[in-house]
């Protein structure tokens, strides 16, 4: 499991313009800066969990969600997670044992998360220590970079042909929250997983 920060505005960068400008102008609806976080989860075998997607926000909005994407607003989700998706995930009834692979952020190793993990998967915590998590961590080496640029391109596509509606002020509002949660979803189930993850035991190492 991976916690993904993205924004509702993903410019690339890099352009295309006349040589020797010395100012670029990039249409973004100002939201580079304004987050919202993405809880990818995948099986050593290959398969594809359940999202979670979680807005910085007080209250979900009330759109039609996708029902395959899990929709959050308190950023400490972890219990939910268990409950929502790694209990429910396919064969969970039959083989509810395993060994999940996260990063050391505050939220991932508290007490409660620690007994729910054991309760729940009987299994301790794999954690990855700070600054490793681009070398030990599976979805960041395989996973990550397609399932961002999935999201890059459908945000592409958005600023050219969609519909935009403006504020009173005149600037172009964000994409609505529950096209951001279609686009998660759609680039999440477009990202290829060829070969399954192995995970290290002491002795291969």
């Amino acid at each position: 499991m991976d916690e993904v920060p993205l924004t509702f505005d993903c410019p690339l960068n890099r352009t295309v313009d006349t040589c020797g400008v010395k100012t670029v102008s990039i249409t973004t609806t100002g939201q580079e800066k304004t987050q919202f976080t993405v809880m990818l989860n995948c099986c050593a075998v290959g398969t594809k969990l359940k999202l979670l997607l979680i807005f910085k926000r007080k209250t979900i909005p009330k759109e039609n969600f996708p029902r395959s994407v899990i929709i959050r607003c308190n950023e400490d989700v972890m219990l939910d997670w268990f409950q929502e998706v790694w209990k429910k995930r396919e064969g969970a009834f039959f083989n509810s044992k395993g060994v999940l692979i996260m990063d050391s952020m505050r939220a991932h190793i508290k007490d409660s998360v620690k007994a729910e993990a054991k309760k729940t998967i009987g299994a301790e915590l794999s954690v990855i220590p700070g600054g490793l998590t681009k070398i030990l961590q599976p979805l960041d080496i395989s996973m990550n970079r397609s399932f961002k640029s999935h999201v890059c391109a459908w945000w592409e596509n958005w600023m050219s042909e969609g519909l935009h509606t403006c504020t009173k002020g005149g600037n172009m509002r964000h994409a609505l929250y529950t096209e951001v949660a279609e686009c998660v979803d759609k680039s999440w189930k477009s990202v290829s997983v060829h070969h399954p993850i192995r995970i290290y035991k002491s002795r291969d190492c």
